[in-house]
């Protein structure tokens, strides 16, 4: 799944998983942390194995992926900042993992040696990856993950509130 979708799920896994009543400690903020990384490659498991194509060419991905990223960090609270980086970084961990140097080889035109998928949702037999032509079940997919991220934040909105600074 696209880059942008990925990066979404992280701002409802940090949402999700912080109460900010007890997240008054570092160790809390840790364990909260460490938490959503989990949780971020468990998510990028299932939706990588779930049908989907890709709307987004990978250029424009990458960058409103890191748009998106920027962004949300930039009004998270300090508090709490380390439980969103670590959202985001179990959300993208797996593409980082097994698929940041083919792209570098791709877009540099080296030729840096390339192992095997080590995430099963990588490889071809357990992908939902559809490259060619359209797909109503990816774009199901696509909306619900936007539509479940959206509730939880809205179903948080209390804690949502305390970490992100901006008035929403």
């Amino acid at each position: 799944m696209n880059v942008v979708f990925h990066v979404t799920t992280a701002i409802g896994i940090a949402v999700a998983l912080t109460d900010t009543a007890k997240t008054d400690t570092k160790k809390a903020v840790w364990i909260t942390g460490a938490a959503a990384f989990v949780t971020g490659v468990l998510v990028h498991g299932i939706l990588d194995y779930l049908p989907h194509t890709y709307p987004f060419a990978a250029k424009v991905d990458a960058v409103l992926g890191l748009l998106i990223i920027a962004v949300t960090l930039f009004f998270t609270n300090r508090q709490y900042i380390w439980i969103m980086v670590l959202a985001f970084l179990g959300c993208v961990f797996p593409d980082l993992v097994d698929l940041s140097v083919p792209i570098v080889n791709k877009y540099t035109g080296l030729s840096l040696p390339v192992g095997d998928k080590i995430f099963l949702w990588h490889q071809k037999e357990y992908s939902g990856s559809i490259f060619t032509g359209h797909s109503t079940a990816s774009d199901i997919n696509h909306v619900a993950v936007i539509v479940i991220t959206v509730i939880v934040c809205l179903c948080r909105r209390a804690d949502l509130k305390r970490i992100i600074n901006y008035k929403l």
